[in-house]
């Protein structure tokens, strides 16, 4: 029987390590609670300073449009500007089309005229030979 005492626990013993290893299973899982509660907070703060400069860039892109509108307006009244200066040359282009036009019509008198003064020479001198041969030479008195 003494044997039997050092080899077989009793059921106090036996109760006394299952509440010592449920007292240590607990220990070590709050201690793991804990870990994992820190490492979670950890993380939150992560994602809070990665919010924070998610915000930061979304701020900086928002001035980015600002810009870009303020640029956009920019062009639109240069374009206004080129707008009124192709106008304007359009203008000028339909002004030289009609001086062109004018100018072709005057040189079409100019040459018409010259052909009418050639004609109009050579109709004097055959009045003129003419006028001669039918016209006493005056006499020198």
């Amino acid at each position: 029987m003494a044997d039997e005492m050092t080899t077989k626990p009793t059921i106090e013993t036996v109760l006394e390590r299952i509440i010592a290893f449920e007292n240590r299973f607990e220990r070590r899982f709050v201690h793991f609670e804990e870990q994992v509660a820190q490492r979670f907070n950890k993380v939150d703060d992560r994602f809070n300073q990665v919010d924070e400069r998610f915000n930061k860039v979304d701020e900086r892109f928002n001035r980015v449009d600002e810009r870009f509108s303020r640029v956009d307006e920019r062009f639109n009244r240069v374009d206004e500007r080129f707008n009124k200066v192709d106008e304007r040359f359009d203008r000028v282009d339909e002004r030289f089309d009609a001086i062109y036009n004018e100018i072709d019509r005057v040189a079409s008198v100019a040459h018409s005229t010259k052909a009418e003064m050639l004609t109009l020479r050579a109709d004097f001198r055959e009045l003129r030979s003419h006028l001669r041969e039918v016209l006493p030479v005056p006499q020198p008195s």
